[in-house]
């Protein structure tokens, strides 16, 4: 047995060449070989022979765990912005333990690589223009991705009627396209449509009227077309 006093030697150290920056140690009466991050490598000056004491395995385990959650997190959210809550259960499906994901996560918050309400106004702008979802709706989706209630109701205060108005009039439009039946039956297949996207009665009905006034009023131009062809 290895008192805290005796130092174990390192007797190999080795690139792990199918995870790139990554060293594999290996220390005298330790079974597996300890594989720590390129930076923690040379933080500790991990070279062979060099002696370590079991406390100071411990701690180079425990720092190596922290920056490897971070590092994992960096790369995580760099294709695209994320949510707090979707770096923690992508962490956790990586098999960090909670306290090493809460620890890189506060350290991605404060680096700015992290930002729940930045990541709610981009969110609420792509669903809202691209998706043609309502504002019930994407609270609905931003309260499943972790945000706060606080953040949800500070970034949709910022979409007022015209602009939700316009989206539900864009999405009802397209969808108008595809649904089938005689008018009562696709007006209602119309308005459920828009109801499972997210927009209020009110919104919907609105939605409703003007697609049904721009309905009457493109077959009154025909009719006169005919008309005057005649």
């Amino acid at each position: 047995m290895t008192s805290e006093s005796d130092e174990l030697r390192i007797t190999s150290v080795k690139v792990d060449r199918k995870q790139g920056k990554l060293y594999s140690i290996t220390i005298e009466s330790i079974p597996e070989p300890l594989l720590v991050h390129e930076d923690i490598f040379i933080s500790y000056r991990l070279m062979r022979g060099t002696g370590l004491t079991s406390s100071l395995v411990d701690e180079i385990k425990e720092e190596n765990a922290k920056y490897m959650a971070y590092i994992k997190g960096i790369r995580y959210l760099a294709p695209k912005a994320r949510s707090s809550q979707q770096l923690a259960q992508y962490l956790r499906r990586q098999e960090f333990q909670e306290q090493h994901i809460a620890i890189a996560i506060s350290r991605l918050i404060e680096e700015g690589y992290i930002d729940d309400l930045a990541f709610a106004k981009l969110y609420v702008q792509s669903k809202l223009n691209r998706q043609g979802k309502g504002k019930l709706r994407i609270a609905q989706e931003l309260k499943a991705l972790g945000i706060s209630n606080g953040d949800i109701t500070q970034v949709l205060q910022t979409v007022d009627e015209e602009q939700e108005m316009e989206a539900a009039y864009e999405a009802a439009v397209k969808k108008l396209r595809s649904v089938r039946g005689d008018k009562l039956e696709r007006s209602r297949k119309l308005l459920q449509f828009l109801l499972r996207r997210g927009y209020s009665g009110d919104i919907c009905r609105k939605t409703m009227q003007r697609i049904e006034k721009e309905r009457i009023n493109s077959v009154e131009v025909d009719i006169n077309g005919e008309l005057l062809d005649n």
